[in-house]
């Protein structure tokens, strides 16, 4: 099972660069990118950090996908 979002999609639908989406959940940019891109999974507390910033469920931005 993979972990898969659609964490750019709404950051863009919101007008945000991954610097602002970062300073508002306590991470770094590089860490946006590459969970955007799917090179990192976020860690459960900063999931839960983007969720709430975004507020959204973490279902609304993170998905498992089914093999």
């Amino acid at each position: 099972m993979a972990v898969t979002n659609n964490l750019k999609d709404i950051r863009k639908k919101r007008n945000l660069n991954q610097e602002e989406l970062a300073e508002g959940t306590g991470t770094c940019s590089k860490t946006v990118s590459r969970i955007e891109c799917g090179t990192r999974n976020a860690s459960l507390e900063v999931a839960l950090r983007m969720a709430k910033y975004l507020e959204l469920s973490v279902e609304d931005i993170f998905q498992i996908e089914e093999p």
